[in-house]
């Protein structure tokens, strides 16, 4: 699933119940990993739990 952050589009993918794998869609050799909580704070978790 693709979200959107600042302006930049990322591809999300759950790694487990409490982290997620972040991938640039324009650079996809930028990867983030971020767990729950700073999915939340960045405002990102509702977009991905929603879909999920």
């Amino acid at each position: 699933m693709t979200v959107t952050h600042n302006g930049k589009q990322y591809t999300a993918k759950k790694l487990n119940d409490n982290e997620w794998q972040l991938t640039s869609v324009s650079n996809p050799r930028d990867k983030m990993t971020l767990n729950r909580w700073q999915m939340h704070i960045a405002g990102l978790l509702k977009q991905v739990e929603v879909k999920v």
